[in-house]
């Protein structure tokens, strides 16, 4: 059985090299991706992961992914899945530190 949402649970990402690294340096387990098929394959890799109940996915191939994304908000045992900004995404400039601090809401300092 998978976990549900409401149990804690690993997080994962699924990105591009900058996004998956500087999660990393976080403890955030992730799969780099060069393109919307791998980040298919990754996203529903990481939706049937035992354990996992957050899937951070980087922001450039969630329009192609849509509809999975979706599937998976409305099913009670699947993992939540977040859009995260990332290089090849809408917001495409923002430094690595600050798209950190956005998603999981922690301030980086030197």
């Amino acid at each position: 059985m998978r976990a549900s949402r409401e149990a804690r649970g690993r997080i994962v990402v699924v990105g591009p090299p900058d996004t998956v690294l500087g999660l990393g340096l976080l403890g955030i387990e992730g799969t780099v991706v060069a393109d919307a098929r791998e980040a298919a394959v990754a996203l529903e890799r990481a939706l049937a992961a035992p354990g996992v109940a957050l899937v951070l996915l980087g922001q450039a191939w969630a329009s192609d992914l849509r509809d999975r994304i979706e599937a998976a908000a409305v099913d009670p045992d699947s993992p939540l899945v977040v859009e995260v900004p990332d290089p090849d995404g809408v917001t495409g400039d923002v430094p690595l530190t600050e798209r950190v601090e956005r998603v999981l809401g922690v301030r980086l300092e030197a």
